[in-house]
């Protein structure tokens, strides 16, 4: 794409989110804006560290104010982060995810090159991948940590009825179908935000196309629509089907499919390894609290490429504004909240107390050495099982194609849509956004 059709391009793209809020970049040069995402009470730890890096920031850049501005993942993402980006107005500092929105934002000249940043600070080596954040070799946003996904499940319930985790998806549906006919919900989840079955569905697809299809939809190399595909979703509609989810679940919001887990009414739950956190906090988790194991979404029979590859890698951090490097106490303030932020000590302590694996090569010693709970022990030991890592569908796909897949699922939970259906619709929206040259 030309640079000259770049911000015209974006605009495009961005048309149909919300109008910017007043919330943008610093117009003064001794305020500085930080976007970040830890609402709640699950992300209160998340928040903490926050806080206390910016605490060591204030004392090391004196005379620069911040304010913290808290928008809820998907609002960001999705809507106020991109209509910022049209106007050039986001903030100095703000949550970013890194493959298509940070391409996208770098096409467009938004996000500040932290190649040279990183060079000073000696940082350069330090991450394990930054693979999602470059863009032409330059880097242009920071993993605050790594992710898992896999099933989370209640301990004493499967000691109590006898059951064993899973080996292939044949004995996961038999544990769902014993599960349902005891009166309880298979599996926990809350789907008002689509991502959330996304995440459930982005593996199961991987394990009957390949972990690596995904990775040929922006090129046209493979499909959506093709039979694998459709087999994936074909089974998912099936688990719907037979109520192996709440009912309404399309009503509820992410945090309730945990609460699901906690009360006792469902039994797994299929989510990222940021939720080990909850598990270990007797306020959250009540009775439930360091009782809960976790396992991968099992091999498929006929799947295609590796059955024991995991959804996870490092895709969600901070990115800064490039209209930063015009300002001298801004640019103090983002080298000293990156030389706070990463390092040993702020890696372990996420680790400790939110269960956020390591984005960087934290010390082998201090890594042994740290207080992580036997759920967070088990998640890294599946990712130590595991074949290797494939990244979210939405960090390998164009945000039209994101939208089109989020619809899609939510449709297809509601009974609205066939697989064959939503997948063909899905396709449409992915060879439009390949023929913009994205």
């Amino acid at each position: 794409m030309k640079k000259s059709l770049l911000v015209p391009a974006l605009a495009v793209v961005l048309a149909s989110t919300t109008v910017l809020s007043s919330a943008g970049a610093a117009t003064k040069t001794d305020t500085i804006v930080i976007r970040h995402t830890q609402l709640g009470e699950a992300k209160q730890q998340r928040l903490n560290i926050l806080k206390d890096v910016l605490s060591k920031v204030s004392k090391e850049v004196p005379g620069v104010k911040y304010k913290l501005d808290g928008v809820d993942s998907d609002v960001n993402r999705k809507e106020k982060l991109r209509s910022e980006m049209v106007v050039n107005k986001a903030p100095a500092i703000f949550d970013l995810f890194g493959g298509a929105d940070t391409q996208l934002y770098v096409e467009a000249n938004r996000l500040l090159d932290l190649t040279p940043i990183l060079k000073e600070l000696g940082l350069s080596n330090r991450f394990i991948s930054l693979d999602e954040f470059k863009v032409n070799g330059k880097v242009y946003g920071l993993p605050i940590g790594g992710y898992q996904e896999g099933y989370f499940y209640n301990k004493e319930y499967f000691k109590a009825k006898g059951l064993k985790t899973p080996k292939t998806l044949a004995e996961l549906e038999t544990l769902a179908a014993t599960i349902k006919k005891d009166g309880k919900t298979p599996f926990a989840q809350a789907s008002k935000a689509a991502w959330v079955p996304l995440m459930t569905a982005n593996t199961l697809w991987s394990r009957y196309a390949g972990p690596d299809i995904t990775n040929g939809f922006a090129t046209g190399k493979t499909k959506w629509n093709s039979a694998p595909m459709v087999a994936a979703f074909t089974k998912y509609q099936d688990w719907v089907k037979k109520g192996y989810f709440k009912q309404g679940e399309l009503g509820l919001d992410y945090a309730e499919q945990r609460n699901q887990l906690i009360r006792g009414e469902a039994i797994m739950m299929y989510d990222g390894s940021w939720a080990s956190s909850v598990f270990a906090d007797p306020k959250q988790a009540g009775d439930l609290t360091n009782k809960v194991g976790y396992f991968a979404l099992p091999s498929v029979a006929g799947g295609k490429g590796s059955q024991t590859a995991v959804n996870g890698g490092f895709s969600n951090g901070y990115g800064f504004s490039a209209k930063v490097k015009n300002d001298k106490k801004q640019m103090a303030f983002v080298k000293s909240f990156i030389k706070n932020m990463y390092n040993d000590e702020m890696q372990i302590r996420g680790l400790e107390a939110d269960g956020v694996l390591p984005s960087m090569k934290v010390n082998s010693t201090k890594l042994a050495n740290a207080k992580a709970s036997n759920l967070v022990k088990e998640i890294i030991a599946v990712g130590n099982k595991a074949s290797g890592a494939f990244p979210a569908f939405d960090s390998l796909v164009q945000p039209d194609v994101n939208t089109a897949i989020s619809e899609g699922i939510q449709k297809l939970i509601g009974g609205k849509v066939t697989p064959k259906a939503m997948l063909d619709t899905v396709q449409k929206a992915q060879d439009a956004a390949n023929n913009d040259d994205f």
